[in-house]
């Protein structure tokens, strides 16, 4: 059996001691986030494949595995979470552009609304809303464009702003 260090922060295990003191000595985390476990550490576990229930069971999240598959499902792992976060990080871009484009326009409404009451019509109002409803309509189509994407450098590339006439 060994002792093996585990951060509850960061839900990761960073160590695999011979004793409960030396794994509490590691250093590895804060007092208040380290758990450490007592476990049948086998060779072919690998320590940031380790995951620690509720119950405080530890057990290995890709057992049978290899080691080299487990790194390679981990940097899958990762991969997935860069992605998650670049799709979410321009999704908000999008918003963003196109809500600052909407509130440039305001000044548009008033001096259509002039326009139009001077002409006695309504077609400057009504190019207006076109135009607003051309900026929601570009701001779907991005995010429609966005989420498309499947690899991390085709989403680092999307620029939001280019997406708006």
């Amino acid at each position: 059996m060994a002792f093996v260090g585990y951060n509850k922060d960061t839900n990761g295990a960073f160590g695999v001691y011979s004793t409960e003191e030396e794994a509490r000595k590691s250093g590895g985390c804060r007092e208040s986030d380290l758990l450490v476990v007592e476990y049948d550490w086998q060779e072919t576990d690998y320590l940031p494949s380790m995951t620690v229930s509720d119950a405080g069971v530890m057990s290995n999240r890709f057992p049978g595995k290899t080691i080299a598959e487990q790194v390679a499902l981990i940097e899958l792992e990762d991969d997935q979470k860069r992605i998650d976060t670049e799709l979410k990080f321009k999704t908000e871009a999008i918003k963003m552009y196109a809500r600052v484009l909407l509130e440039e326009m305001r000044w548009m409404e008033t001096r259509a609304r002039d326009t139009d009451l001077v002409n006695g019509n309504s077609d400057a109002m009504n190019a207006y809303l076109a135009k607003r409803n051309l900026v929601r309509t570009e701001s779907n189509e991005a995010e429609a464009k966005l989420n498309a994407l499947t690899t991390i450098e085709d989403l680092r590339a999307f620029q939001a702003k280019d997406q708006f006439s």
